[in-house]
């Protein structure tokens, strides 16, 4: 009997933590392969490509050079750049976000991701979602501004340049084909 006394009190905190732990999803990031599916179009407007083509891309691939390890070392880090927390943190999506999942597909090495800037993009990266901008954003969508970006464009960073908004967003601009019309259903079979 007080076996099944005690079993039934362990269901019952079991429920009630499953009810809390409800409340708030974890963040999902799919990863930029997931995001270049609908955005590598000259119909959406090719934010792909931007993307590709920009300093973004390829700040992860900037941790395994000399130069970084000469900043490691300088910096005095016990580990190489492309390990370290204080260099991860800005060279790759999601690093420094503690709620953080992944997608399976998800790649850390393709650097500062669209979701480091509009955030973890699994619950809103469907086509029905993105086509309305409010239940988007109501999902997670985040449109960013300047000081999301002095998150790593600061002082702290050891290359840090004065950071000029207006100047270095023009060099990232990406914005959807006002032509653009939602209607095709995505395929969302494949697991991400």
């Amino acid at each position: 009997m007080k076996r099944m006394k005690l079993q039934g009190f362990g269901l019952v905190v079991m429920g009630f933590a499953m009810l809390w732990g409800q409340g708030k999803q974890p963040a999902v990031y799919a990863g930029v392969a997931r995001c270049k599916v609908c955005h590598s179009t000259a119909a959406m407007g090719n934010q792909y490509s931007v993307w590709a083509g920009s300093k973004h891309a390829k700040a992860y691939q900037t941790l395994t050079t000399e130069e970084a390890a000469a900043i490691a070392k300088e910096w005095g880090l016990k580990t190489a750049a492309n390990e370290a927390p204080e260099c991860l943190t800005c060279h790759v999506t999601g690093y420094n976000d503690p709620e953080a999942e992944f997608g399976k597909k998800f790649d850390k090495t393709q650097g500062v991701q669209c979701e480091s800037c509009h955030g973890a993009g699994d619950s809103y990266r469907k086509q029905d979602i993105m086509c309305d901008p409010e239940t988007a954003v109501a999902k997670g969508l985040i449109m960013p501004t300047p000081e999301d970006c002095l998150a790593c464009h600061n002082e702290n960073s050891p290359r840090y340049k004065p950071f000029n908004y207006d100047k270095f967003y023009a060099q990232i601009e990406h914005h959807k084909n006002p032509d653009y019309e939602c209607e095709t259903p995505e395929d969302d079979e494949e697991e991400w």
